[in-house]
């Protein structure tokens, strides 16, 4: 596990990251697991594409506030509450991630397209129907049971959760989930999708691991807003 400053900086870039694509907007939020803290990093109420290293704030798993100056989203017991259920999950964004909120609000499911979607998604992904925010521990472990152990779940008309072994691994995975997201739609402007055969989704994925694929799409997109590899 990175030390605490790179953890922070990595958390900083991984927003900035989401904003210019388009993924995040001013309201969404990207946190991770810090074990050595006994808690999660996430960026206070600030604006992704904004946040500075002194505006991540660290909260317990139950939502007390341990380090940091800013107030913590309110859509915060929804990190927590996946954190909580899902001991394997050491980072989470939640977006508004445009095309994938387009689908959910057409009532048409987000599905696998493509091969960068295939590691996201899988077959179909799970969808939390209620409307509105989730910013209770009871609306968050209702998504926490939606999300099951998959990598993603739509929040209908509102956005998704995306998680991840790391920060570099659920940002990628976030850019992801948008991109197949928009394939989908242009493919279903054009006709009936060719649906991503289900029995070739372990094989990609596998083959996107052994290459390191979300390692590379990572560095790229440091690299784009000025980072040095």
């Amino acid at each position: 596990m990175a030390d605490v400053t790179e953890l922070k900086r990595k958390l900083v870039s991984a927003c900035r990251i989401l904003d210019r694509e388009g993924v995040m907007d001013e309201l969404g939020h990207f946190s991770v697991r810090c074990p050595e803290k006994g808690g999660v990093y996430i960026n206070g109420k600030v604006s992704p594409g904004q946040a500075r290293e002194k505006d991540i704030i660290l909260l317990d798993l139950n939502g007390n506030k341990l380090e940091g100056d800013l107030e913590p989203a309110s859509e915060s017991p929804l990190h927590l509450a996946v954190y909580q259920k899902r001991p394997d999950v050491m980072s989470i964004a939640h977006t508004h991630s445009p095309m994938v909120v387009t689908l959910s609000i057409a009532g048409v499911p987000l599905r696998t397209v493509e091969n960068q979607g295939a590691c996201v998604i899988g077959p179909e992904a799970p969808v939390f129907e209620k409307y509105g925010l989730v910013d209770s521990f009871e609306l968050g472990y209702e998504v926490a049971e939606t999300l099951g152990d998959r990598k993603t779940c739509v929040l209908k008309s509102h956005g998704n959760i995306v998680v991840g072994d790391s920060i570099e691994e659920t940002c990628v995975f976030a850019i992801w989930a948008e991109k197949s997201a928009r394939y989908q739609y242009k493919a279903m402007l054009l006709g009936e999708p060719h649906w991503y055969p289900e029995a070739e989704m372990g094989k990609m994925v596998q083959q996107m691991v052994k290459g390191k694929g979300h390692v590379r799409t990572w560095n790229y997109y440091n690299w784009k807003i000025g980072n040095k590899p």
